[in-house]
């Protein structure tokens, strides 16, 4: 995984891949970059696994629909494909462009988003711009959302709520956050965020999506907060002081 879908933790991808071939050269990688696609920057000139993939669902694409890289010796392994095809041909029947032209939509946001910091007639260069823009701005809010404003505590300061999996140094993390009530259960907390107008989601031992992680991290439960770059400082302040209510509930 390039970054947790519980913890928000980036993995250090480029020195898992070199120490791994260290042990097999040869050895044949594959990243799930579903959850950090959206919140930083994936090179696989830098980190060169033999594929990965991500969900433009994540980032306000259409659902049903998945992006993958393969390298070319991944591309002519065995996989399904019509026989009259070359041994690399993935593609089976013909493609939906409108999942394409919203994918180039979202392409074309974040290139808009580092024109406002940069001049450059490159699209990687101004996607790249983007996405750090990005980073920052979510970086700006998880650290809002730790340590609290003048105006509301943060999540670390609020009695009665535990930040499961804290990280110090945010340059380690997406901005996702892992917290539990002492005073509700996972569930019971989602529906009262829900009945505030705060979505989050129930990670929980009894899902088979959930308890491999929940069960290396040694927790029986959390409750994801995934926070996205458009939200601004004003969407955290309500958020804790949701969360402050919510402490207080029996």
């Amino acid at each position: 995984m390039y970054a947790s879908n519980v913890s928000g933790a980036l993995l250090d991808e480029a020195k898992i891949v070199a120490e791994a071939r260290k042990i097999k050269p040869d050895l044949y990688i594959v990243a799930d970059a579903v959850q950090h696609a959206p919140h930083g920057i994936i090179d696989v000139s830098k980190v060169p696994v033999d594929g990965i993939n991500f969900a433009p669902y994540k980032f306000f694409g259409p659902r049903g629909f998945g992006v993958g890289y393969v390298s070319e010796r991944l591309a002519k392994l065995p996989h399904n494909k019509l026989i009259a095809k070359p041994h690399d041909y993935w593609q089976l029947g013909s493609p939906a462009p409108a999942h394409f032209a919203a994918l180039t939509e979202v392409v074309n946001y974040v290139c808009w988003l580092g024109e406002q910091f940069i001049t450059s007639t490159k699209r990687r260069e101004l996607f790249v711009e983007g996405m750090t823009r990005i980073k920052l701005h979510e970086r700006a809010l998880m650290h809002a959302m730790l340590e609290g404003t003048e105006n509301v505590q943060g999540l670390r300061h609020i009695d009665g709520v535990n930040v499961y999996l804290d990280c110090k140094d945010l340059t380690q993390k997406d901005f996702i956050m892992a917290i539990g009530f002492d005073n509700l259960e996972y569930k019971k907390a989602v529906e009262h965020y829900e009945a505030a107008g705060v979505v989050t989601f129930e990670r929980l031992l009894s899902s088979p999506y959930s308890s491999r992680m929940l069960e290396s991290f040694g927790l029986k439960g959390s409750i994801r907060v995934s926070p996205i770059h458009c939200h601004n400082l004003q969407d955290i302040e309500e958020f804790l002081e949701v969360t402050k209510t919510l402490c207080q509930m029996q």
